[in-house]
C-alpha cells in the first residue's frame, strides 16, 4: 500500500511524465552499507573540481582559438554545424546517433542519480524515491533520486558536499572506464589483408565498369604485391592511358582477380592560385587508403594521451571536432579491419564511445559552479564552509549566484559569440 503523499505518476505540461518508484531503495541501502562507499564518496568529491578544471580548460582553449588569427575560420566552422549541435540530446543533435546515444544517455543519467542515492544512504541521509522523467510518456530525458531535502540541509557540510559530488564523479569514472575498454578493443584491430583499401569508386569509370567495389582491398597490381595504390596509379605512374591493368582483390574473405581494367585520360593536379596544371596522369576512377594509413589509424586511436582531441574534440556544447570521425571505425572503413570481436566490433565500439562521450559531458557540465547544478550547489556548500562564522547563508548564496552568472556569461560568449562574429564580419 502506498504511503500518503506518494505519487507514482506526475504529469507536467501535458507531455512530461515523472515516473516514481521505491523499488530501488533497498539496493541503494545495500550499496550504501558497503565498506567502500564512504571512501569512494571522498574520491568522487575530489573528482568534481578536477572535472570542472577540465571543462574550463576546454572553454579557454576554444575562447583562445576564437580570438586568435584563426578566429574567423573557427567561427565559420562552428556556425556551419548549426545551433542544434549545442544540445547533447540524441535525435536533436545531428551528430549523436539516436540508438547508441539514448542507450548511453539513459545509462549516464541513471548512474548519476543512483550515485547520489547510494552516497546519501551511506551517510545516513534518507532517500524517498527515485524514477525517470519521460517526454511524451516514452522518451527518457532524465532520471532523479528524491533525497530528503531537510535532512541534506541539516547534514554536516562534508556530507552534503559528497552527496552532491557523487553523480558527476561517477559519470567521470564510468567515462574513463569506457574509454579504456574502447582503446583496448581498438588495439586488437589490424588490416584484414595486406594491400590498399578501396574507399570509393566513381560511377561510370573503368573501375566501376570492371566490378571494383568500395571495401575491396587491392593486394596486387599486375601480379606485384602493393600496399599503396598511389604508388602505381598516382602522379608518378609509368603507365599510360589506353593500357590495361589487372587487380588481385580481397573481398569478403575471398581472393579474386579483376582483369583488363583500362586506364583513361586524364586525372589532373591543378594549382588553384595560378590555375596551371601541375601534373596529368591516367586513372581508373577509385579512391584508396594505403595499408600504412590503416595501421596508423589504429595507432592514433590507441594514443589517447598523444591525440586526446580525437576523443573529446566533439563536445556538443562547444561545437568543436567531428563526432562522425571520433567513433573508431564506425564508418565504412571498418570493413578493412579484422578483430577478435568479429561483427560485434562496430556496435560495441559505438556503445563504448557514446557511453564515454556523454558521461564525460555529464561529468564536466554538472561539475561547473552553476546553480542549481550539482557543481553550483557544491560550490555554495564550500563557500559556506569556508566562511563559517564570518559569512551568512544569504552571503554564501550571493557569491554562488555571482559565480553562476560569470560562468554562464563565459559559456554564452563561446556558444553565441561565433554567430555574432560571422554576422558582423561575414
Amino acid at each position: 500500500m502506498e504511503q500518503e503523499g506518494f505519487k507514482r505518476f506526475e504529469l507536467h505540461y501535458g507531455v512530461i511524465l515523472m515516473l516514481r518508484t521505491r523499488r530501488f531503495l533497498s539496493a541503494m541501502d545495500s550499496m550504501g552499507r558497503s565498506r567502500i562507499s564512504k571512501p569512494v564518496s571522498w574520491v568522487l568529491l575530489y573528482l568534481m573540481p578536477v572535472s570542472a578544471a577540465v571543462a574550463f580548460f576546454i572553454f579557454i582553449s576554444v575562447f583562445r582559438g576564437l580570438i586568435s588569427s584563426r578566429g574567423p575560420q573557427i567561427a565559420q566552422n562552428i556556425v556551419s554545424l548549426g545551433p542544434l549541435v549545442n544540445l547533447g540530446i540524441p535525435g536533436l543533435n545531428p551528430y549523436i546517433p539516436i540508438l547508441y546515444g539514448w542507450i548511453a544517455l539513459v545509462i549516464g543519467m541513471v548512474v548519476h542519480e543512483g550515485a547520489h542515492g547510494v552516497i546519501a544512504r551511506s551517510l545516513g541521509i534518507p532517500v524517498k524515491n527515485s524514477g525517470l522523467i519521460l517526454l511524451f510518456f516514452v522518451i527518457p530525458i532524465g532520471a532523479f533520486v528524491d533525497i530528503e531535502e531537510s535532512a541534506i540541509k541539516q547534514a554536516p557540510k562534508r556530507h552534503s558536499a559528497r552527496v552532491l559530488a557523487a553523480g558527476a564523479g561517477t559519470n567521470m569514472v564510468l567515462a574513463v572506464l569506457c574509454l579504456l575498454l574502447l582503446v583496448g578493443i581498438v588495439s586488437t584491430m589490424s588490416p584484414v589483408a595486406s594491400g590498399a583499401g578501396i574507399t570509393g569508386v566513381g560511377q561510370g569509370t573503368p573501375a566501376y565498369d570492371s566490378g571494383v567495389h568500395p571495401g575491396d582491398i587491392v593486394t596486387a597490381v599486375n601480379g606485384k604485391p602493393i600496399t599503396n595504390l598511389d604508388m602505381v596509379l598516382g602522379p608518378n605512374t609509368s603507365l599510360t592511358a589506353g593500357e590495361s591493368i589487372n587487380f588481385t582483390i580481397y573481398r569478403d574473405g575471398q581472393v579474386m582477380e579483376i582483369n583488363n581494367i583500362k586506364l583513361v585520360c586524364c586525372q589532373q593536379i591543378i594549382d588553384t592560385s595560378t590555375n596551371q596544371t601541375l601534373a596529368s596522369y591516367p586513372y581508373i576512377g577509385v579512391n584508396s587508403v594505403s595499408e600504412g594509413s590503416l595501421r596508423s589509424a589504429v595507432s592514433g586511436y590507441t594514443d589517447i594521451f598523444g591525440n586526446p582531441i580525437l576523443y573529446i574534440g566533439c563536445i556538443p556544447t562547444l561545437n568543436i571536432g567531428n563526432c562522425q570521425q571520433a567513433v573508431p571505425f564506425s564508418n565504412s572503413d571498418s570493413v578493412f579491419y579484422t578483430s577478435p570481436l568479429g561483427g560485434a566490433l562496430v556496435p560495441i565500439a559505438n556503445v563504448l564511445y557514446w557511453l564515454f562521450f556523454l558521461n564525460f559531458n555529464l561529468a564536466i557540465f554538472n561539475s561547473l559552479p552553476i546553480f542549481p547544478l550539482d557543481g553550483g550547489q557544491a560550490f555554495g556548500v564550500g563557500v559556506g564552509a569556508l566562511g563559517r562564522g564570518r559569512l551568512s547563508e544569504a552571503g554564501a548564496m550571493r557569491i554562488t549566484m555571482a559565480a553562476t552568472m560569470a560562468v554562464l556569461l563565459f559559456l554564452l560568449a563561446i556558444i553565441v559569440g561565433p554567430y555574432f562574429y560571422v554576422y558582423i564580419f561575414g
